[in-house]
């Protein structure tokens, strides 16, 4: 957003607002939202260029052509400045270039190129005498090609007035960004930063924009059709002619980077962006009768806008047509048959307001941005559109004296009516600490507008939006009076640590334990496509979204494996070794529980290590030491289940204790040739949400130091059935060991001869350490036996001798 110094010294009729753009800057920043530091200015650059008044003048001493003077230029102490121009005089009332300024000099005649140089003003000694500034001629500031002498100013200036002040040329604009004031819709006008300005500084606020409406003849009706449209003024100017603007209207426009495309257009503009009503104006010409329909566009409906696109409407974008055809798209873009031309002499003004989302649909699809779309989609008041029709007609009529105005009609709500909220007497010092009486607060808020009766605040039209409770109210009247003024108190609300989220923790500890064993964390979308969801079987609670961001995101993500998958198909473009995981949320209904009913967290992991044919083993030993990372004792099963997530004869099934808490496996070729992933996928998903709800914290893994005594291992070989996983013997061989239990290993599988058919042979090792002794044969003896036993007993196993 532009904010125009220029525009609102015009709307609070004053020449000057008696502050430096720094300091304004500073105070809207304090009271209303924060300014970029930029200043832009339009028209000649006079930054440094001040008026100044000739006090004394005399001959150089040491020149014939040069005089010494000094020269009031509004500081504490005049300034000596050393001018050669004949026609400098005490009393003149001259412009000076302070130092530090920066000129453009004219060429000088002897110079054949005739380049313009460019000089910088400092402090300096002219033929010994001291010179602080210069006096300039028009040429030398660019405002003429005089340089028979220095330009003379009126009089009547004061002394350090910013010359481009005094001259009424250019115009000085600040900068902020929209989305600041997208609550303001009353700022999206100068009007409005006038009256922002007025009441900071305590200024005479603007005239209130008279909203009165009054019909004027019977030939001319505008009837609405499209509930995107609930306001609509029109008005028929005759006699009118599209000239030139003035230079005053065309640099304020063009300080707004509005090009200036002739007065009747420029008058729209102009009125858009002083009071944030955007307007438009037809050539009476194009218009078949006299009537004017606001509807929904057909499908297919073919419009030519006034940048000569041709588009394709819907049923959801809204026209303001005649009998025949339309004539605009609605707050959008005019339409190229109806504009004004050269020859133009009847225009038909119009001014409306349009349902936002209406607008901002059509915007998006059509691909057009525009300074009226930008305006309606933030919500315009209706007493914006007779006001607005009423400001371009008196501005026509000052710039045309032939223009006439025939006719006005008007059609949906003109007025939403009155607004009061309460104040209550303590609000103020309640919600702030501020104490102000509340004559005091009922005078900051008349300056913003706002009429008190007691605790009764009645609420100007142009803050229907953004004010609508005491709170409201409240901030409206501590950021004028100034934040600054509010006290910092200790906080009085009771110091205590907050409840301990345990699934949160999970969380973090997961992260901690995965990154350190060398996985890669990543962020994926919570979308995937419907294909993705086909090929994994998601039919029952599948999510749809109703506005997806593209083709490829349309439903939630049940699994965190598609987008996983992707991801990791992208990285094996760079890298042999690739291992992400990611803490996320999986979707669908009855996914989760309590108030999150259709989501739950999840960690899931997928890794491809090259030159290794099966993944699967990093991929499982990742998620065990996860599950002991979070104070768990998982154990694993293979899986019998065949699912579209794992291959068949590459899973197991993980537990803590009877509690299945995830898989680990290999991803199906089928999913690899989807996502285009080179290589065998391990995979892992550890039910993290679930797991926690079930169990609860895990205690806290106690520290044990490295025994300092032998390591002892020991061999069983086990004849067992086909079907026995290899983790059905190490539980109970773990159980029986107890505290001397230090790992275990599968040596070998083998099945062939003196191995009945339907069996096999599993060889394992056991590594068994105590942490306070060296282990004896008896000790080991011992164990020996209860091993054997507990396998024997707990599994269909048999020792094999």
């Amino acid at each position: 957003m532009r904010v125009s110094l220029g525009w609102i010294k015009r709307i609070l009729g004053q020449s000057d607002l008696g502050i430096s753009v720094a300091d304004l800057q500073a105070k809207l920043t304090l009271h209303l939202a924060e300014f970029e530091a930029d200043v832009e200015r339009s028209g000649p650059n006079l930054d440094g260029v001040v008026v100044g008044k000739v006090l004394t003048c005399v001959q150089h001493p040491g020149a014939d052509r040069l005089r010494c003077t000094t020269v009031d230029i509004g500081t504490d102490t005049p300034v000596a400045v050393v001018c050669g121009a004949p026609n400098v005089a005490v009393g003149q009332t001259v412009a000076v270039a302070t130092i530090g300024t920066k000129l453009t000099m004219p060429p000088k005649p002897e110079d054949k190129e005739g380049k313009p140089t460019q000089i910088t003003i400092k402090a300096s000694k002219l033929r010994g005498e001291p010179s602080e500034g210069m006096i300039c001629a028009e040429d030398e500031l660019g405002l003429g090609t005089s340089h028979d002498g220095i330009m003379l100013l009126k009089d009547d200036l004061k002394a350090g007035m910013p010359l481009s002040d005094a001259l009424g040329i250019g115009d000085t604009v600040l900068l902020i960004e929209n989305h600041a004031i997208t609550h303001r819709p009353d700022l999206w006008g100068q009007w409005g930063w006038a009256r922002e300005v007025a009441a900071i500084l305590g200024l005479p606020p603007p005239a209130v924009p008279d909203t009165s409406w009054s019909a004027q003849g019977n030939d001319w009706a505008v009837e609405l059709k499209s509930e995107g449209c609930t306001t609509y003024c029109g008005a028929v100017v005759d006699g009118v002619t599209n000239t030139p603007s003035p230079k005053w209207m065309q640099d304020l426009l063009n300080g707004m980077n509005v090009r200036p495309l002739g007065l009747l257009v420029d008058v729209t503009n102009f009125v858009m962006l002083e009071l944030g009503e955007p307007m438009h104006a037809f050539d009476r010409r194009e218009i078949a009768g006299n009537r004017v329909v606001v509807r929904d566009a057909a499908d297919g409906e073919a419009f030519t806008t006034l940048d000569g696109k041709a588009h394709k409407l819907t049923t959801a974008d809204v026209v303001i047509a005649d009998d025949k055809r339309p004539l605009a798209l609605a707050g959008i873009m005019g339409g190229q048959g109806s504009m004004v031309r050269d020859d133009t002499r009847t225009i038909v003004l119009e001014a409306a307001t349009f349902l936002p989302a209406r607008i901002r649909r059509t915007r998006q699809r059509v691909g057009i941005a525009t300074d009226s779309s930008a305006r309606f989609e933030k919500g315009l008041y209706p007493e914006l559109a007779p006001t607005a029709i009423a400001r371009a007609i008196a501005l026509l009529k000052e710039l045309c004296p032939t223009a006439t105005v025939t006719h006005r009609f008007s059609a949906g709500t003109l007025s939403a009516g009155a607004k009061q909220v309460i104040l209550p007497a303590g609000d103020l010092t309640r919600l702030t600490s501020l104490t102000l009486s509340t004559a005091q607060q009922s005078d900051l808020l008349a300056r913003l507008g706002f009429s008190s009766n007691g605790d009764q605040v009645a609420i100007p039209w142009w803050r229907r939006k953004d004010v609508g409770s005491a709170a409201d109210l409240v901030e409206e009247i501590a950021r004028l009076h100034g934040y600054h003024h509010v006290q910092p108190q200790t906080p009085r609300l009771p110091a205590a640590a907050p409840a301990v989220n345990v699934l949160r923790q999970a969380e973090h500890r997961a992260r901690r334990v995965l990154s350190a064993s060398g996985w890669d964390e990543v962020a994926t979308y919570a979308f995937t496509s419907e294909a993705w969801a086909e090929a994994l079987g998601w039919s029952d609670g599948l999510i749809r979204l109703a506005h997806p961001l593209s083709s490829e995101q349309t439903v939630m993500r049940q699994s965190l494996l598609p987008t996983l998958i992707e991801a990791l198909a992208r990285n094996r473009k760079h890298v042999e070794t690739a291992a992400l995981y990611e803490v996320g949320k999986r979707y669908g209904v009855a996914a989760g529980r309590g108030d999150t009913a259709n989501e739950r967290i999840v960690v899931t992991g997928v890794c491809a290590v090259a030159g290794q044919d099966s993944p699967f083993f990093a991929a499982r030993d990742a998620a065990l030491a996860l599950l002991r990372g979070l104070g768990y004792q998982p154990r694993f099963v293979a899986r019998k289940d065949v699912d579209a997530e794992v291959a068949a004869g590459r899973a197991v099934d993980l537990f803590i204790n009877k509690l299945h808490v995830g898989v680990a496996g290999e991803v199906p070729k089928a999913l690899r040739d989807r996502a285009a992933c080179p290589g065998n996928v391990g995979m892992f998903r550890i039910e993290l949400e679930q797991l926690i709800a079930a169990l609860g914290a895990a205690k806290p893994v106690p520290h044990v130091a490295p025994s300092r005594f032998p390591l002892v291992e020991r061999q069983f070989t086990f004849d067992c059935p086909e079907e026995l996983p290899y983790g059905d013997l190490e539980l109970p061989m773990r159980q029986a060991a107890g505290d001397l239990f230090a790992g275990a290993a599968l040596d070998s599988i083998y099945r062939g001869d003196k191995i009945a058919d339907g069996r096999k042979a599993v060889s394992l090792r056991i590594f068994l350490q105590a942490q306070d002794r060296t282990l004896e044969e008896k000790d080991l003896q011992n164990v020996h036996g209860r091993i054997i036993t507990s396998v024997e007993k707990r599994t269909p196993a048999k020792l094999k001798v």
